[in-house]
């Protein structure tokens, strides 16, 4: 089993060091190599749906190695922030410089800070990941992501109920802003159904922290690095939640649970997610690719994540479809074949 395979997710916080350390046109090596060349590249490579047979499975539970690499990236990730953080406080860098600066560091934060958030943040049993995926997530201003992903988007997958599954013919922007505000405001609900249920005051709700914190990390930048820093890394997380966002869009585009006689929808399973199996967007995501499993069965960890036989496949790796999310007028032409290819099988 090529376990190593995951430290490949390095790459991104690596190309975002040397977009920081570079001018000119070095320094849109990092945005080239992740928006342009790896999905081109991935349309030439073999898909690789190996799942592991049930000796590698029970090794694999096992094996500390998987979460490691989780718990690295974490150090490695506060690190690039604050090469960031100093890089664009020289008010001489040049624009061109800046904009790249940006961009790499968004992506960073909605690549790696949220989804190896959201890799941690499923483990809500265990103190120190739950913790290190709030402290990941803080970095993108989106502590609220865990218990509305978990509570909401999970259980409303594919219904109207859940604002991060696009019907078919959605608009990426409608749909991102509609996302985020709208799971933001029914998370505070989720939260206080949730402390009722327990029987606890409804008045402490965590949303309270989640609202508070990404607030004051903006405000630890603005006093060691003034205000224009600041700002700066507003941008980039804007940029980074759109990454979510346009993840959110693709994974579930089209795809509708059906409502029973009963008046409840049908259970979740593989075919109301998006699946994909081009091996470098499974390990740069750390197999959020395989997004299907990862519905069907939750709490199963990154590394046990199956290519299922019944899933949707998208046609094209997870970062070719990011990038065409922000095009609509190529987006949409493109799922609606492969909706209609879907549904005549």
């Amino acid at each position: 089993m090529t376990k190593f395979k995951y430290f490949a997710a390095f790459i991104i916080p690596l190309l975002g060091i040397l977009t920081f350390n570079t001018t000119g046109i070095f320094a849109f090596i990092g945005l080239f190599t992740l928006y342009i060349f790896v999905p081109v590249l991935e349309q030439f490579l073999p898909k690789d749906t190996y799942n592991l047979n049930k000796v590698e499975k029970e090794l694999a539970k096992r094996d500390f190695f998987f979460d490691f690499v989780l718990y690295l990236s974490v150090p490695i990730h506060f690190f690039v922030i604050y090469l960031f953080l100093i890089t664009v406080s020289n008010t001489a860098l040049p624009f061109s410089d800046l904009i790249a600066c940006v961009l790499m560091m968004g992506t960073i934060l909605g690549v790696n800070g949220i989804n190896i958030g959201h890799e941690l943040g499923h483990k809500t049993d265990d103190f120190v990941k739950r913790i290190l995926a709030h402290t990941m997530l803080l970095t993108a201003l989106q502590n609220h992501f865990i218990p509305y992903h978990n509570g909401g988007h999970h259980r409303d997958v594919g219904t109207p109920e859940d604002f991060t599954s696009a019907k078919e013919g959605d608009i990426f922007y409608f749909f991102a802003f509609r996302s985020q505000i709208g799971g933001y405001f029914k998370t505070w609900k989720l939260e206080a159904q949730r402390l009722k249920a327990e029987g606890k005051n409804t008045l402490f709700n965590p949303m309270i922290l989640y609202t508070l914190f990404p607030m004051l990390f903006l405000l630890g930048i603005y006093y060691f690095f003034g205000i224009y820093v600041m700002v700066l890394y507003f941008i980039s997380s804007v940029h980074g939640i759109s990454i979510l966002e346009a993840q959110n869009y693709f994974a579930h585009y089209g795809l509708r649970r059906k409502m029973k006689e009963n008046g409840r929808y049908e259970r979740v399973q593989p075919k109301h997610s998006w699946n994909s199996d081009h091996m470098i967007g499974r390990v740069l995501l750390f197999e959020l690719t395989r997004h299907s499993d990862h519905h069907h069965m939750g709490a199963k960890p990154y590394h046990l994540l199956e290519s299922k036989k019944n899933s949707p496949n998208l046609p094209y790796g997870y970062p070719a479809m990011l990038a065409l999310s922000y095009f609509p007028f190529l987006f949409r032409p493109i799922m609606k074949k492969q909706l209609a290819l879907y549904k005549n099988n």
